[in-house]
């Protein structure tokens, strides 16, 4: 005997990948595990971005936010040398996308 399950409501959809998420300052803070005071330290020195004037970020300000804690933590890396690198990552990005547009 099957276990009679409700049939699947298609206008429903658990998961919508082109949704953005939003975050406010303090969840953005607590999500990456750090301070609000060292998000916005971030912010004005230039490294993230709010996806609104109101300091609201998005997912990829979120995933930028818990990369910038790693090369802080795990290479000790200050200002400059987060800049630094942090370039480099956006450049080597431009450069696979721009290869992958070449290959099609």
């Amino acid at each position: 005997m099957k276990p009679d399950f409700p049939q699947e409501d298609e206008s429903r959809t658990v998961y919508d990948p082109e949704c953005e998420a939003a975050y406010s300052l303090e969840v953005v803070a607590e999500l990456a595990g750090v301070s609000i005071q060292t998000v916005l330290h971030y912010h004005e020195i230039g490294v993230i971005s709010p996806a609104t004037d109101a300091l609201g970020f998005d997912t990829e300000g979120l995933r930028q936010l818990r990369r910038i804690e790693h090369l802080r933590c795990a290479h000790e890396l200050n200002d400059s040398g987060l800049r630094f690198v942090l370039d480099l990552l956006h450049e080597v990005e431009q450069l696979r996308q721009e290869l992958r547009q070449r290959s099609r």
